[in-house]
């Protein structure tokens, strides 16, 4: 008797131990799947993050009238006389751009006047006007009418795009959820890798068609979605592929965490190629890499200091250029002394007062010896609190659709001649 309570409280105990270890084998196996749905909301606030792009948008009504002046200086001996380069070169060193706009956001009303002159003499100019949901445009010695654009209300798009940002977050939201809904643990794939924990996801193109198909349905059935993105959600084909699928081929997205916390996001395609990813690295470096197979073909290190980015470019451990952004300067350089060659670009920009000065200058530097290619400077004159519209005058006008054959033939014929004469070609 004794002997057999022994037998079964060894059986309780086993039994005990078997359920436990199941249990325990059961929430890891969750536990990863719901770590990889979660890290898809990390990995869209991390980029934000990294990017700056949850500034605050600006709601309040803007009025100002902006009048300024671009100018070209390209070095002519990039011009070539064989292949007329020249003179096109000579006539941008020779030409500006003399812009006007005004707008007033809570009128809905919007002008803008540019020309561009050569030799002080005006080759080509536009006259655009926004009415509410009417667009006026003159093209000055091109056609003699103002063209009349109905129902292009542009103010209304700018009005929405908060909304559209909005409803990108939903549709997003909604497609995490549907996949982790759909995905099982069988596509859950988890091992260690350089002392992280690596779980990915992998869907070859059977499981793929199939979740796709899945989380379409999922959107059609919820309302806002339907709304969102209407017909085109009705366009998506949500059929599986009847083709036989290669299980060796397929799509996969992985983190790697160090601890809880994830290190690196991956997505990555293996077929009988290879095997090629796109990573992004946000633990103590910051870092996109684009990869085949164990190569990295091109990374992008990210470093932040006293509000300046740096972002260091290199190829298979070779550096290959550097781009710093700061709030008035971006500064790109690609190459290396190494390499033979250097091309160097600097954008600024300075504020004096209601004066805005930007200024865009690049060069190449080759064997020790320093070419400027080009500059462009923009000075512009800020005006806030007018915007004058009350000597526009677009009566003379003609409907878009009512053009005629002989007036799109006018439109293309003196636009034609005007660029020919830019390019000193003769006609």
């Amino acid at each position: 008797m004794k002997k057999k309570k022994i037998i079964v409280t060894i059986v309780i105990i086993v039994a005990i131990g078997l359920l436990v270890a199941g249990g325990i084998l059961v929430y890891q196996n969750y536990s990863n799947k719901n770590r990889i749905v979660t890290s898809f909301n990390e990995l869209k606030t991390a980029l934000v993050e990294t990017f700056n792009l949850d500034k605050e948008t600006n709601d309040e009504s803007i009025k100002q009238t902006v009048t300024g002046t671009t100018r070209f200086n390209i070095n002519p001996m990039l011009g070539n006389s064989e292949d007329g380069s020249d003179v096109v070169i000579g006539n941008l060193n020779n030409s500006s751009f003399d812009y006007e706009y005004r707008l007033d956001t809570e009128s809905k009303r919007m002008y803008m006047d540019g020309s561009l002159l050569l030799n002080a003499t005006e080759l080509l100019g536009i006259n655009f006007y926004q009415a509410e949901d009417i667009s006026y445009v003159f093209l000055r010695n091109i056609f003699d009418k103002y063209i009349v654009i109905e129902n292009s209300d542009i103010f209304t798009y700018l009005e929405e795009s908060d909304q559209a940002v909005d409803d990108v977050n939903y549709i997003y939201d909604k497609i995490i959820e549907s996949l982790g809904n759909n995905i099982t643990t069988d596509d859950i794939k988890v091992t260690n890798q350089d002392g992280k924990k690596k779980i990915s996801l992998e869907l070859n193109e059977e499981r793929l068609n199939e979740i796709s198909k899945n989380i379409v349905n999922d959107l059609k059935k919820d309302k806002k979605a339907k709304e969102i993105l209407g017909n085109s959600l009705d366009e998506l084909d949500t059929t599986t592929s009847s083709s036989s699928s290669d299980n060796n081929n397929y799509l996969y997205y992985s983190i790697y965490l160090e601890k809880d916390d994830i290190v690196t996001y991956e997505f990555g395609l293996n077929d009988n190629d290879g095997n090629y990813s796109i990573e992004f690295n946000n633990g103590k470096e910051k870092s996109f890499v684009i990869k085949e197979g164990n190569t990295e073909s091109l990374k992008a290190i990210i470093e932040e200091s006293n509000d300046t980015t740096t972002i260091n470019l290199s190829s298979d451990n070779i550096g290959i250029g550097t781009i710093k952004i700061s709030d008035y300067n971006i500064n790109f350089t690609i190459g290396s002394d190494a390499l033979g060659t250097v091309l160097s670009a600097n954008l600024t920009s300075n504020t004096n007062e209601n004066i805005i000065t930007t200024v865009f200058d690049m060069s190449m530097s080759s064997s020790g010896t320093n070419i400027d290619i080009l500059t462009i400077t923009d000075v512009r004159t800020v005006t806030d609190g007018i915007a004058d519209f009350s000597n526009i005058n677009p009566t003379n006008n003609i409907d878009i659709n009512s053009l005629t054959e002989a007036d799109i033939t006018t439109i293309q014929t003196n636009l034609m001649t005007i660029l020919y004469n830019f390019m000193g070609i003769t006609i």
